[in-house]
């Protein structure tokens, strides 16, 4: 690191109804709760604390800081990443609490944006790149009527409040959010000198109390796998660049919202076929995300998906449990199900299972088969060891990827793996697996960033690498990948080179046949599709997608998280062939 000669910034504090504070941010100490680790660096002042993307600064006695007639704060950062992902500088929210009040973030182009909840956000947006390695300061004014965002003491924009900002007893955080146990939209670099004052300075003094830092910080190394998931010798496109797939048909398993059946939130649609009938499972709920009212449904097509019968309820919980969205197997004439569950808010989360009565149409609840947070996300698979590998995400603990391994053919014995995961990664482990002999390729959600998580494993899952990041960047969205009939794999998520976090569109990866790298990449589907059913809005997103292949085509079933509304698109397996 170089560091040369700078004038010290000197906040202004002005006598006030209420106190000004300043946190100097030169180390860790009882003024915060510290969610993860920090390190020590030279600082635009003095030290900074630098986050290495995986950890949250929680400020103590913050939450009343709410300040109904007018607020200043001001804190000096030095991203290390400045593509690729939002990353939240400091923010007053508390997602699963509805608690709402503004952040303060770098944006995915690079660009600082400030968010402010007025009945959803109102955001101002800095035109000025933001540098890496370069330190910069954010000042934020919000007054009842007004909020104006400042970088390096220049007014980058404003914007108008119809009324305050609401109240939340929500503590602010540095270096992105502490929420229910989870660290989201984490924050790659140092933080210096955090400044909250209860009155609105003016642009004036702003400018005043500005001076430059000409300093820099050398750029850490990239945490990068060995194990390529993109064949480097082909670019990969950008979205409108790449090319989309024809004869795809598309159909409706479930309306958006507003709809009859009062969803307010679906999500993970589940596919399987058996006995000539294709099936398909996804979570419902009438009132938020991830709360006890959570609902596993299913839906029955007798014609591929053309049209679906009426929403059977598999389990809709009791109490404060909730059961959600989850995967099928059908093996030997019978058809299973293991659904995601959890209690309260997202808490204690586990696997049950289900048997279908196919005399009925009833499912079979046969109870709790995995706990400690696992959450199965791809149908199990059988291995050439006998056993069955069911891969998923474990809630809890930095949220790593995981596997399930059957004992044979016993679907009510499974024991979890945890795949080990770099102490700089904040992930959240929703994957996927490719089965090649004893070899297994886990691909996992980032969380943290728009890349494709990567760990191997030569002993049919029971001892991993170290999940590290890919060479292919991926949307943060869980991934469904497989190997087709063809012997080409496959990756469905969203995976184009200026994506970036956006889950859109939805594409199809793949390799050449026999190869373990990925070549070319198909769209499935853009956001705006006048020429078909279900949603086309420029605001749709293809979330937590699943595939099965049947018959010589490839059944890709989708969420549209943003419309409460699952598709289906059916993809002839011919249009997918590249020469070897």
């Amino acid at each position: 690191m170089t560091f040369p000669h700078w004038t010290l910034y000197a906040p202004i504090l002005l006598a006030s109804t209420l106190q000004a504070e300043t946190w100097p941010l030169d180390k860790v100490d009882g003024t915060m709760i510290m969610h993860g680790e920090a390190n020590t660096a030279a600082g635009a002042l003095a030290q900074s604390l630098v986050l290495d993307g995986s950890s949250v600064i929680e400020l103590k006695d913050t939450a009343a800081l709410n300040a109904e007639t007018g607020f200043t704060l001001s804190i000096w950062f030095n991203p290390y990443v400045v593509s690729g992902t939002q990353q939240i500088i400091t923010g007053k929210t508390r997602y699963s609490l509805n608690e709402r009040q503004w952040t303060l973030a770098v944006e995915p182009d690079g660009k600082l944006k400030g968010f402010f909840q007025q009945d959803g956000w109102k955001t101002i947006s800095s035109n000025e790149p933001l540098k890496a390695g370069h330190w910069h300061l954010a000042t934020l004014t919000v007054s009842s009527k007004i909020a104006t965002l400042y970088l390096n003491g220049k007014r980058a924009g404003e914007t108008i409040l119809k009324k305050p900002l609401p109240v939340t007893q929500s503590p602010i955080t540095l270096g992105g959010i502490a929420d229910a146990g989870h660290l989201k939209q984490t924050f790659s670099g140092a933080l210096d000198e955090f400044h909250y004052e209860p009155r609105t300075l003016t642009a004036a003094e702003i400018a005043q109390s500005f001076r430059p830092v000409t300093a820099t910080h050398d750029l850490p190394k990239p945490l990068l796998s060995d194990t390529p998931l993109w064949d480097e010798r082909v670019p990969l496109l950008n979205a409108a660049e790449l090319p989309v797939l024809e004869d795809v048909a598309f159909h409706v398993i479930k309306n958006p919202r507003p709809d009859t059946d009062e969803c307010k939130w679906t999500l993970g649609v589940g596919l399987a076929w058996h006995k000539g009938l294709l099936f398909a499972s996804y979570g419902f709920n009438k009132g938020e995300e991830n709360t006890p009212t959570e609902e596993a449904h299913v839906r029955i097509s007798n014609n591929g998906g053309q049209t679906w019968g009426k929403p059977v309820v598999m389990d809709s919980g009791e109490g404060n449990l909730g059961v959600s969205h989850g995967v099928f197997l059908s093996h030997k004439n019978k058809l299973w199900a293991f659904m995601g569950a959890f209690y309260d808010r997202f808490q204690r989360t586990h696997t049950r299972a289900y048997l279908l009565d196919e005399a009925t149409g009833q499912w079979q609840a046969k109870g709790v088969v995995l706990e400690g947070g696992f959450w199965p996300m791809q149908e199990p698979q059988k291995m050439d060891d006998g056993n069955w590998i069911m891969a998923g995400a474990n809630i809890g603990d930095r949220n790593p990827a995981a596997v399930a391994i059957s004992q044979g053919d016993d679907f009510t014995q499974w024991k979890k793996i945890i795949i080990p995961v770099s102490k700089k990664l904040n992930m959240w482990g929703e994957s996927t697996v490719i089965i090649n002999g004893n070899r297994i390729t886990n691909i996992s959600r980032y969380g943290a960033q728009p890349i494709a998580l990567i760990a191997t494993s030569e002993d049919f899952g029971r001892t991993w690498s170290t999940m590290l990041p890919s060479n292919l960047p991926m949307a943060t969205s869980k991934p469904y990948a497989g190997t087709l009939s063809t012997g080409q794999r496959y990756l469905v998520c969203t995976t184009t080179a200026d994506s970036r976090g956006k889950r859109s569109p939805l594409t199809i990866a793949v390799s050449k046949p026999g190869e373990s790298v990925f070549s070319k990449v198909f769209v499935i589907r853009h956001s705006v599709y006048p020429n078909g059913p279900g949603v086309s809005d420029p605001r749709a997103d293809f979330s937590y997608p699943y595939a099965i292949e049947h018959d010589g085509k490839l059944y890709v079933g989708y969420t549209h998280k943003s419309h409460a509304a699952n598709e289906l698109a059916v993809i002839p397996i011919e249009k997918l062939r590249l020469n070897p």
